[in-house]
């Protein structure tokens, strides 16, 4: 019942909170003997001290996907899974706001032919799909390895840092002191190759006939429509790097994974994204 003065009962409060079911229970305990608001109030100021004082402050992360779809739902499950390790629970607050962008065309420019253009050059709509979700949130990360050679040009156009895959892919190279790693991707994964290189460790890739099978069952993995053969293909390439002694394998592409099974469960193998996940939601909470 409303009182005199318009402020609505604690007896209706709880009543209210209680109808609420799940949602309302972890509420209960907030209101003191004495909680009354106005029934005009769109939300209790005691209600709104609570909510600020309890739960942490974090960044908001934006995700730059759809390169493709399955890696970045993949990607969004593991930043869940990475969360709950990191940040104590407190229902569905218990982990970073996130934003995410499936962004549905080629990350590269292409001619009238649908042949990259040489240099390559990002696609002008993947800039503008970066500088639209910028606004809402605080940091970058993108599902996608090869991308990472617009990374420039995608932190100028949506004035926000990109958390880098490919970084947080070479530390933990270096941490694990490889010295000697096969490379998979899409085309010529030099997003790891120049680097690498700039890093003085070797690498390993495989051979071009092996390469365009492996370009076709990624590419198979974006549209949900790859086969046994194409696991297949992807194991022959895991093998073919290391049959040239390689400390370890880094997996360049983030259909890879969806074809490795669990073969990307090996000591050898690293996951760029579990590592992107791990650093990007470190970043979030510091």
């Amino acid at each position: 019942m409303t009182n005199t003065n318009g402020s609505v009962s604690r007896r209706e409060t709880l009543t209210l909170l209680l109808s609420a079911g799940a949602f309302g229970l972890p509420l209960l305990n907030q209101f003191g003997s004495d909680t009354a608001y106005s029934s005009t109030d769109k939300q209790p100021e005691k209600m709104k001290q609570t909510i600020s004082h309890n739960e942490p402050a974090m960044k908001t992360i934006g995700i730059l996907g759809g390169l493709g779809p399955q890696a970045t739902m993949d990607l969004e499950m593991r930043l869940h899974k990475v969360a709950q390790t990191l940040i104590p629970p407190r229902q569905n607050s218990g982990y970073p706001p996130m934003i995410v962008q499936y962004y549905r065309h080629p990350p590269i420019l292409l001619t009238a032919e649908h042949k990259p253009v040489f240099p390559w050059q990002a696609d002008p709509r993947l800039l503008a799909a970066a500088k639209s979700i910028s606004t809402a949130v605080d940091f970058l990360i993108i599902p996608s390895n090869g991308v990472h050679l617009f990374q420039q040009e995608i932190e100028q156009a949506s004035g926000r840092k990109v958390i880098s895959m490919i970084d947080a892919t070479l530390a933990e190279v270096k941490k694990r002191g490889w010295k000697k790693v096969g490379v998979l991707g899409f085309m010529t994964p030099k997003v790891y190759t120049n680097r690498l290189q700039e890093l003085g460790i070797a690498f390993e890739s495989i051979d071009e006939s092996l390469q365009e099978k492996l370009n076709a069952s990624i590419m198979r993995v974006m549209e949900g429509t790859e086969t046994k053969e194409d696991r297949e293909i992807a194991l022959q390439a895991i093998e073919q790097v290391r049959s040239h002694k390689t400390d370890g394998i880094i997996p360049g592409c983030t259909e890879i994974p969806f074809l490795l099974g669990k073969n990307m469960n090996a000591d050898d193998v690293l996951n760029p994204s579990q590592l992107l996940a791990e650093a990007a939601v470190r970043y979030a909470i510091n």
